[in-house]
């Protein structure tokens, strides 16, 4: 037994230098070409670039929306495994529509999650609007994401004791709830962090996790080069100033890592596209149904749909609107794996067979159009959830702190290398996780 012990010191001795504590602060839409603005303030990002390690993007997944994206920081699984699979899914069997984060998190993520392997250790875990954390047993302070029917910020679903340690202890947290998505928004995540740093100073906990939300409520609203999206980035990154010093405080900056990571870019699309004349053509309007718009369209096949008969028509649908350089990419059933998602006969959840997929500068629609023909849109889309592999969608990625290399810059990685990061710093086991440890961003044994 005692060969064991002196063993098993000696395997620890030589894996990097690990962190008692970890902040993994989230800034929605903080998109890689930010961090290339020079012109943007991030003094607080721009310093922990300084004294860590900055990859120059990294990769989300397919859509390259809020709520896959975060489940798969989380838990380093793909949107195929961990379940959440969109940010508004439909169970085409039941035809039950929901939001996930409204759900319980044991109800939409299959998969144990970062909070999970940090509580069968013992360890303290906070979090602070964190998607997919209704009812998280496994979150020790938990002001959880959840919207009422009006898509406001819940307060009932937040344990009434955590509110009124936080109202105790100074933190205005009604004003949080008061101004999310509203133009005071960016001030409703000064609160919020306000809230994450009184926890961080009172509590300690070894894993905190905080989504400041206003920079994507800004960005959709006026685009990601208004002015008004700029001064919400710049107060995100007071935000994390805020943690910050709360760490400071708390006697332990030494011990702590920060992640400041993100789940999608951002891009302003103004032209469209209409898809529906391609397969009225073909004569399969009886035969499938189309899902979604914008940079995603969902092809599912009825029963109505022979492949002996019809398969050669569904292709002459889709070199139609290639011809008409409508489609970036057709994504088929054979490659949803390839891409993280699940095929359509393995989840109720999937709206269809293929997607189609236009070039970044268009939305399709699928209503009724007289052409293929791409026109001017309404009014400019600032948006995200476009083919993740486009750097327009790359978000970023930043890692400071114990256990991390000093000023050193990186190359392209995925999102879902973060989870088992964290993992590894902290000593967890996170069996599910596709990714794998950024060792190229951890420092040497000490």
């Amino acid at each position: 037994m005692r060969r064991l012990r002196l063993a098993f010191l000696f395997l620890s001795l030589l894996s990097p230098a690990a962190a008692r504590h970890v902040v993994l602060v989230s800034v929605d839409g903080l998109a890689a070409y930010h961090l290339l603005d020079d012109g943007l303030e991030l003094p607080n990002i721009r310093q922990l670039i300084a004294e860590g390690a900055w990859f120059t993007s990294s990769e989300t997944v397919l859509p390259s929306v809020t709520h896959p994206s975060h489940t798969t920081i989380l838990t380093g699984a793909m949107p195929r495994t961990h379940g959440v699979l969109s940010n508004d899914m439909r169970n085409r069997r039941t035809g039950e529509r929901f939001h996930p984060t409204n759900k319980r998190r044991t109800e939409v993520v299959r998969v144990a999650t970062l909070f999970d392997a940090a509580k069968r250790k013992g360890l303290v875990t906070a979090a602070f609007y964190w998607p997919e954390t209704r009812g998280d047993p496994s979150i020790d302070y938990n002001l959880p994401e959840v919207f009422d029917a009006a898509r406001r910020a819940d307060r009932s679903a937040v344990s009434p004791a955590l509110l009124e340690e936080l109202r105790r202890g100074g933190v205005p947290i009604h004003l949080f709830f008061d101004w999310y998505k509203t133009p005071r928004a960016p001030a409703g995540d000064t609160v919020l962090a306000e809230a994450a740093a009184y926890v961080i100073r009172r509590h300690k906990p070894n894993l905190l996790a905080i989504h400041l939300v206003s920079t994507d409520v800004m960005q959709h609203r006026w685009g990601p080069r208004h002015y008004l999206a700029r001064a919400a980035l710049t107060n995100a990154d007071f935000c994390i100033g805020l943690l910050r010093q709360a760490v400071r405080d708390a006697g332990i900056e030494t011990d702590t890592t920060f992640f400041v990571v993100a789940d999608h870019g951002f891009h302003t699309v103004r032209y469209e596209a209409g898809v529906r004349p391609a397969f009225e053509r073909a004569g399969l309007l009886d035969k499938i149904r189309l899902h979604g718009g914008g940079w995603m369209v969902w092809v599912e096949l009825t029963g109505k749909f022979d492949p002996a008969t019809d398969g050669a028509r569904l292709e002459e649908a889709f070199t139609a609107l290639r011809q008409a350089g409508l489609l970036r990419r057709l994504i088929r059933p054979e490659e949803m794996h390839s891409i993280g998602l699940p095929r359509y006969e393995e989840n109720e959840f999937v709206p269809g067979h293929y997607i189609l997929a236009p070039d970044i500068d268009t939305h399709l629609t699928t209503g009724p159009a007289a052409s293929l023909e791409r026109r001017p849109k309404a009014r400019p889309a600032h948006s995200h959830g476009y083919l993740p592999s486009h750097p327009r969608m790359f978000p970023a990625l930043v890692v400071s702190g114990a256990g991390v290399k000093r000023g050193v810059v990186l190359p392209h990685t995925h999102n879902r290398n973060i989870a088992p990061t964290i993992a590894r710093l902290l000593g967890l086991e996170l069996p599910s996780a596709a990714g794998v440890v950024l060792g190229e961003a951890l420092s040497e044994p000490r």
